[in-house]
């Protein structure tokens, strides 16, 4: 099982390129960044009031403060591509579908070479409505608008020249190049809450699911199974799905306190738990506000993999 981190990156953290160097230095198999277009300010973030938020409305039900700052997931994953060798870099998720898939074909094809073959493309509905819609996306339709738009996607990155002709993506027969380095294309994980339909576009067009912890609860087993059985309904082999587990809570509990963040991160038993369900990768959030919080969850971080042999790079 691999063993990455993701990073709430913005201009008031750490910068990317720093941070990659200290991800590779310590011998982490990945990296990965969010994505949100912008912030309308009439936004409530109904994460506030669940698990994350312990309870309560936070800040009235507005959206926490870093989200107002995230940067461009392709600019912060060149920067970090720069600096590396190894480290595999991805989105986690982008928002695809309110994207030009003409352009995000060429970004992350453009990336893919440039790092030598190490993106990975996570993809998201989306769960704020009006980003969604100021974006010119109606909210109801996105899991229609994401799913056409990944076909697209993997039509341009894999056939000479392409035409798509659909609802949401149109476009003439085009050349669009560069290629990815990976073929047929990097790998597409969807990260989405656990669901029939969830799992229906897991099995159709992704190769990996990519759930946050949180949103799982404790019932990680019955999801995988659930995964599984739609997986041989659809006559799909259930292992050649994988599966991406992201897991903030640490970052939330210990965003200022290392000592916190470190006793929060999964215990041996857990990570022998999801090695043995077949879970190929955990991705553990880590704050980047500061320089040496940050460095030190990374040393947390390594710890726990330097302690499970499950854990490789």
């Amino acid at each position: 099982m691999r063993l990455g981190v993701s990073l709430p990156l913005s201009g008031h953290t750490v910068g990317a390129t720093e941070a990659a160097r200290a991800v590779e230095e310590r011998g982490l198999e990945s990296l990965w960044v969010g994505e949100h277009s912008h912030l309308p300010v009439a936004t409530v973030h109904s994460y506030t009031k669940g698990r994350y938020g312990g309870g309560k409305t936070a800040r009235e039900g507005r959206v926490p403060e870093m989200y107002r700052r995230f940067l461009d997931p392709f600019v912060v994953l060149g920067s970090a591509a720069a600096v590396t060798q190894k480290v595999r870099i991805g989105t986690a998720a982008c928002i695809a579908g309110e994207r030009s898939v003409l352009h995000l074909a060429k970004e992350v094809a453009t990336l893919d070479i440039q790092s030598g073959g190490r993106v990975e493309l996570g993809v998201g509905f989306g769960w704020n409505d009006l980003e969604a819609l100021n974006n010119g996306i109606d909210p109801r339709r996105r899991r229609d608008v994401l799913m056409e738009k990944v076909q697209a996607l993997k039509l341009l990155w894999s056939e000479e020249t392409a035409a798509f002709s659909g609802q949401f993506v149109r476009f003439s027969e085009s050349w669009s190049q560069p290629k990815p380095a990976q073929k047929p294309h990097p790998p597409i994980l969807l990260g989405a809450g656990p669901s029939i339909p969830t799992f229906s576009h897991v099995v159709e067009w992704a190769d990996s699911w990519m759930p946050v912890k949180a949103m799982v609860g404790g019932d990680m087993t019955g999801c995988l199974a659930r995964l599984r059985r739609v997986a041989e309904s659809h006559g799909r082999d259930p292992s050649s799905i994988g599966v991406t587990v992201i897991d903030p809570e640490a970052s939330f509990r210990g965003k200022g306190d290392p000592a916190v963040f470190r006793r929060t991160l999964p215990s041996g038993s857990d990570t022998q738990a999801w090695a043995d369900l077949g879970i190929d990768r955990v991705v553990i959030r880590c704050p980047a506000d500061d320089r040496d919080v940050l460095l030190r969850a990374l040393d947390a971080v390594s710890d726990l993999m330097s302690l499970r042999a499950e854990f490789s790079p």
